[in-house]
């Protein structure tokens, strides 16, 4: 580890050295004029640094770019460079000197590469402040350096901890794309602004360019409570299934595979991709309701009246407590209904025909064949054609005749389908818990900038 951190010392200090050298070597007076542009853009930086938010994956989003890309565009590669590595020098984020020196080192070489790219091309194209084109090339160079920015972060943090870059790109720079074209399209404003109005009608741009960074970080702070509850939540629920799973060993699996089944009669049934997720996630959950069965009731032997009358209350306690977690009632509904039967017969409502809820009608499907046909199910297992052959006895009856056929003909005949037996299902893979969090809290792209103290 000390290895590693002295080369990414040398390292950083090498590219440091390479960024001040070059911004020594193209600066020229005339790009530090007008002085109160330079203070002005400097302010804008340092303030919007400490504009900062952490989201709850860990990520520190600032409000600092756009004044970086202003240097570089207004002003030139020195001062460009000069802005990033003083507002990096004074932050307060950094947590120790080697990661401050990574952040300076950063902060100095991508405004100055910036500045460079967009001196070359005004060079060939001489493009003049009030058209559509330059406001396009200060858009670009927006875009470029929050990419070159998060590669060179990118990069440090997988030598300082081994993250995988694509990993670490994926889960920064992807989710603020979206966010990073909007505020490349306010930095194009901007410097659009300075060169109609001038200085004064830009500093009052930047005012509003900070209500506009403080709407967004109310939002941000918002989604990142959103997602910390929604973890919560999802762990509680995942705690429950465990702790049934501690005492019935299928429950994970059975869950898992139930799932998987439900899903495929779904897509095959030609559900759109949201019934697809719900059937899947109430297949995940439609069992939780057994954490309040006794250690009797999983003893596998012959069930009491006061016992079965415990079993039949399941379906309602799971749909319960899936039902606290927000947005997941339609999921609730469709766990209260899976042991209803067409014939009426069912339980816990007693429901009949249309009265039960089509996607639970696929879960009952999925949890009558993968029950018959697993390995550690509470009964001997049956054949896979045993077990179709049972389906269709008690299609009509029991099941949907309709869904039956369609997992016959377009699930279990798919040989692609790997988990054909159910036995190798895993909850926590089915289950996909960053996806769904991030689902759950409705998770917005994030503004601005990431360093390397938000790995």
């Amino acid at each position: 580890m000390r290895d590693r951190h002295s080369a990414l010392f040398c390292t950083a200090i090498a590219m440091l050295a390479g960024g001040v050298a070059g911004a020594i070597a193209t600066t020229a007076v005339g790009d530090w004029k007008p002085p109160l542009l330079v203070v002005l853009l400097l302010l804008t930086a340092v303030l919007g640094d400490r504009w900062e938010v952490e989201s709850a994956s860990g990520i520190r989003v600032v409000g600092s770019f756009p004044a970086f890309v202003l240097a570089a565009v207004l002003l030139g590669p020195a001062p460009a460079a000069a802005i990033g590595a003083a507002t990096m020098l004074i932050e307060r984020g950094a947590e120790t000197p080697l990661r401050r020196l990574l952040n300076v080192a950063n902060y100095t070489v991508f405004p100055l590469l910036t500045g460079l790219a967009i001196d070359a091309v005004q060079r060939k194209a001489a493009l003049e402040p009030d058209t559509s084109l330059y406001a396009l090339l200060i858009a670009g160079a927006f875009m470029a350096a929050s990419l070159l920015n998060f590669t060179i972060a990118g990069l440090f943090q997988r030598a300082l901890d081994g993250r995988p870059f694509l990993s670490h790109f994926k889960a920064t720079y992807a989710p603020l794309f979206s966010c990073f074209l909007v505020n490349a399209i306010l930095t194009a404003g901007l410097a659009f602004t300075y060169t109609q109005s001038g200085l004064i009608a830009m500093a009052l741009a930047v005012v509003v360019l900070f209500v506009y960074l403080h709407l967004q970080r109310q939002l941000l702070t918002a989604q990142a409570t959103a997602e910390r509850l929604a973890r919560v939540q999802f762990g509680v629920i995942c705690a429950m299934v465990d702790t049934v799973n501690a005492r019935d060993r299928m429950t994970a699996r059975h869950s898992a595979a139930v799932a998987r089944y439900a899903q495929r009669i779904a897509r095959a049934s030609g559900c759109t991709a949201e019934e697809q997720d719900l059937v899947h996630t109430a297949g995940l959950l439609h069992d939780v309701g057994k954490l309040n069965f006794t250690d009797a009731i999983f003893a596998n032997r012959m069930l009491s009246d006061d016992e079965w009358q415990q079993v039949r209350l399941h379906p309602e306690q799971g749909a319960e407590i899936v039902a606290r977690l927000d947005g997941h009632q339609e999921v609730a509904a469709i766990i209260r209904a899976h042991h209803e039967r067409i014939d009426g017969k069912g339980y816990p409502l007693g429901l009949s025909g249309a009265e039960i809820p089509w996607l639970a009608r696929m879960i009952s499907i999925a949890d009558t064949y993968d029950v018959m046909t697993a390995r550690d199910s509470y009964r001997v297992p049956v054949s896979p054609e045993d077990a179709i052959a049972e389906l269709r006895h008690v299609a009509g009856s029991q099941l949907d005749s309709e869904l039956v056929e369609t997992f016959v003909m377009y699930v279990l005949a798919d040989e692609t389908v790997a988990f054909r037996h159910g036995d190798e299902a895993d909850f926590l893979a089915e289950l996909d818990l960053e996806r769904r969090v991030r689902e759950y809290a409705n998770l917005a792209p994030r503004p601005s900038l990431v360093s390397v103290d938000g790995g």
